[in-house]
């Protein structure tokens, strides 16, 4: 049984695209949902932010390094060629801007969420929690951003 509801998986996805339409000035297209284990793999870079009241659970957002750089890069309004600390606190300052989205996206539907500080996750792994993950991958301005969802009420 998942426990990512329509409504809740609609909620990120509106929180994720104002962050990246909005605040970076990217494209935004959702590709097909899929269903996963109780654990994802990554291979690059992931920032995780948890879930806390009416809804709880893990946000972990994976993509891969460039995507990452153009991220950052836009964030901080000049191109970064390598991720340094500035980078990674900017890489988490986007988790919480994504996560505080989201908060106000399950706002809307009358849920009180609030978010856990971002974690990031560098190379390659297994995130594992007790419930499945629905992963949907995001296409911004092209580029790919796995969401992958554990949520419930």
């Amino acid at each position: 049984m998942i426990n990512v509801q329509d409504t809740q998986l609609k909620a990120v996805l509106t929180g994720l695209e104002k962050v990246l339409t909005g605040h970076l000035g990217f494209t935004f297209s959702v590709g097909t949902p899929s269903i996963r284990q109780a654990f994802v793999n990554t291979d690059n870079v992931s920032v995780m932010v948890g879930m806390t009241g009416d809804i709880r659970g893990e946000i972990i957002l994976s993509l891969d390094y460039d995507v990452l750089k153009n991220i950052v890069s836009t964030m901080c309004g000049f191109k970064i060629e390598e991720i340094d600390d500035m980078g990674w606190s900017a890489f988490a300052e986007f988790g919480n801007w994504v996560g505080a989205a989201c908060c106000s996206a399950f706002n809307d539907l009358q849920l009180n969420t609030n978010i856990t500080p971002p974690v990031i996750h560098e190379g390659k792994g297994s995130l594992r929690t007790s419930s499945k993950f629905i992963s949907v991958p995001v296409y911004a301005s092209g580029q790919i951003i796995v969401a992958h969802l554990s949520l419930g009420e």
